[in-house]
């Protein structure tokens, strides 16, 4: 009788340590609860489990009894079509994830599931209560809209944005330093967020972080290298697109500069880098009295010279048989290897833009042969046979794009390109591209 009660006292045991989360069979399900219980949702993104009956941090009961009470709960795998489109919606990076949304979808909180019930519960309950406290995006983009601002609220509302993974915070950085001292913003917690930000190279925020450069960089090298990097990103790229969007051409050379500097440690590349954000902004401003000259020069120098070897020994079909071989001194730059694209882009960007100028157009075609000679590619004899046409070799054009289609039904691409590349050849036959 002692041994039935013990091994009924085991097995009530094991039903109270482990339950489950009631998951919404889609998120549209999900979305239609928590509008109906004014719940919000958590979504959480799984990484692949292998092992059949594998139990999760979820699965423990506080954990599961405290997500079914709370929230309105969905799961779904990160690389499923779904789960990789809730990734991209929302930013996230790090696996498995738990995703806080309200029932109109908004972010309330993205973050790590954890590695104990600790956490998970931990999470759950910020998430609750920054949406009671309205601690939430949509709820600061509203305040921003609508209520005068100031320090904290604009300085809340960037943190947000960076959370949810949105990085061009540089106008409200240039906002947030006109509520502030000098003195204040000399605080090492204020330079992180005017360089987390993304401030315009050489802007207002930019620059009250250069009065003091020492300070500055101290507390900048501090940080992680990956998050070094990412702040540089963001402030070149966020300089650069609001340069292209107003057209300003003064701002433009702001991202050159800025770029250069950052590799102070290799001036070639970063005269090579710097030089390819002027270039960019000419084409994407549609100057193409700038874009064309100096494209021409910049393909020239730094992507005609490049031997072919260098490209060779990298081609993944090859390299595995040679790399026993050759010895480590000798193996190229991997930067070489994505030459012969960058040749082809910049034949076809001159191809887009539309010139008809013979010179230019000769370029394009050295460019995209030289693309052929390093590596054999359906898509650079598609931009050769067009390349052709404009110059009206209606023969060559033909011929370069029948080559197209043969290789690309050859290499297996989608049906759907093919009937592009095939499409593309019946205009050069009827001469009606």
């Amino acid at each position: 009788m002692k041994k039935i009660i013990l091994l009924s006292f085991i097995f009530f045991n094991v039903h109270l340590s482990f339950s489950q989360i009631k998951f919404q069979k889609s998120l549209s399900d999900a979305v239609k609860q928590a509008s109906s219980t004014k719940k919000s949702i958590c979504i959480h993104i799984t990484i692949p489990v292998y092992a059949k009956g594998t139990k999760s941090i979820m699965d423990q009961v506080s954990v599961s009894s405290f997500y079914n009470k709370n929230f309105i709960n969905y799961k779904v795998e990160m690389m499923d079509s779904v789960g990789r489109e809730l990734i991209n919606k929302y930013g996230v990076t790090v696996f498995p994830a738990s995703v806080f949304i309200d029932y109109k979808q908004n972010l309330i909180l993205k973050t790590s599931t954890g590695n104990n019930a600790e956490n998970a519960l931990n999470n759950g309950k910020t998430a609750l209560i920054r949406k009671n406290s309205g601690i939430m995006l949509s709820t600061h983009e509203e305040k921003y809209a609508n209520e005068k601002h100031n320090a904290k609220l604009i300085k809340n509302y960037i943190n947000l944005r960076m959370e949810a993974g949105i990085f061009d915070n540089a106008k409200l950085i240039d906002e947030y330093v006109d509520y502030k001292t000098i003195g204040e913003l000399n605080d090492p917690n204020e330079i992180i967020l005017i360089l987390r930000s993304g401030a315009y190279a050489f802007g207002k925020a930019f620059n009250i972080n250069g009065l003091n450069k020492t300070k500055t960089d101290s507390v900048f090298m501090t940080l992680p290298l990956q998050e070094r990097i990412d702040i540089n990103d963001r402030i070149i790229n966020n300089t650069q697109n609001e340069a292209i969007r107003t057209k300003n051409i003064a701002m433009a050379p702001a991202a050159m500069n800025f770029t250069r500097n950052t590799w102070s440690h290799n001036y070639n590349e970063g005269s090579k880098q710097s030089q390819l954000k002027i270039l960019n902004y000419y084409k994407a401003v549609k100057d193409t009295a700038n874009y064309y000259p100096q494209t021409s020069y910049f393909v020239d120098q730094y992507y005609m010279r490049v031997n072919a070897d260098s490209i060779r020994f990298q081609d993944p079909s090859i390299l595995g048989k040679m790399q026993s071989k050759v010895p480590t001194f000798n193996q190229p730059s991997p930067s070489n290897a994505n030459i012969p694209d960058l040749l082809n882009n910049a034949a076809w960007d001159f191809y887009v833009l539309g010139t008809r100028n013979k010179l230019y157009l000769s370029k394009a075609f050295l460019w995209v042969k030289r693309a052929i000679d390093l590596k054999q590619n359906f898509q650079y004899y598609d931009t050769l046979a067009q390349i052709f046409y404009r110059m009206e070799f209606y023969d060559e054009a033909l011929i370069n794009q029948n080559k197209a289609i043969d290789m690309a039904i050859e290499v297996g691409t989608s049906l759907s390109l093919i009937e592009s590349l095939k499409s593309t050849g019946q205009k050069i036959k009827e001469r009606k591209l």
